[in-house]
């Protein structure tokens, strides 16, 4: 089985996994309800892999759980060395990918910023969107750095090649 670059993406940003005492390999992510479309994409991604999909809300939150082995292992594999991860990605699924790191971790304001404490991730899609004639750069914002998007052209072609819910719901 193999995680999808938006799957992997969007489980780096804000995924987690567990081997609970029962032996069971669960990975799960979830979102404020006011980003359920988020999850209504993840359900799908999980539910093309053939995998079943626990989708329940609690509080003001949604989640969308699954029990997989070999999806556990998986996205451990890939959390160990993302860099290394997203490097050896084609350009199409580079832009995938992003689409779902930019969902679980992104803001849209007069400015595009997607948000992590690891920089070697962030300096990975720097260097990958000024290939593609993207302005962008990287700041520390508290404890966590972001990669912001500011200029006009810059977010045009951002928005033109991300096909994220976060950007593509507004």
């Amino acid at each position: 089985m193999k995680m999808t670059p938006y799957l992997a993406g969007v489980l780096f940003g804000d995924g987690t996994s567990n081997k609970g005492k029962n032996r069971a390999y669960a990975v799960w992510i979830d979102q404020h309800k006011r980003n359920s479309k988020i999850i209504k994409r993840v359900v799908s991604e999980f539910e093309n892999l053939n995998l079943r999909v626990y989708n329940y809300e609690f509080l003001n939150k949604e989640r969308a759980l699954i029990y997989s082995k070999e999806i556990f292992f998986e996205f451990r594999e890939i959390r160990r060395d993302i860099r290394k991860y997203f490097k050896e990605l084609s350009n199409d699924n580079k832009w995938e990918f992003i689409s779902g790191i930019f969902d679980a971790e992104g803001t849209v304001t007069d400015r595009m910023v997607i948000y992590n404490n690891n920089t070697q991730i962030l300096e990975e899609i720097k260097n990958f969107l000024e290939k593609q004639k993207i302005v962008c750069y990287i700041y520390r914002f508290g404890k966590t750095f972001g990669l912001q998007i500011y200029r006009k052209n810059s977010i045009n072609i951002f928005r033109a090649k991300v096909n994220s819910v976060k950007i593509h719901s507004f």
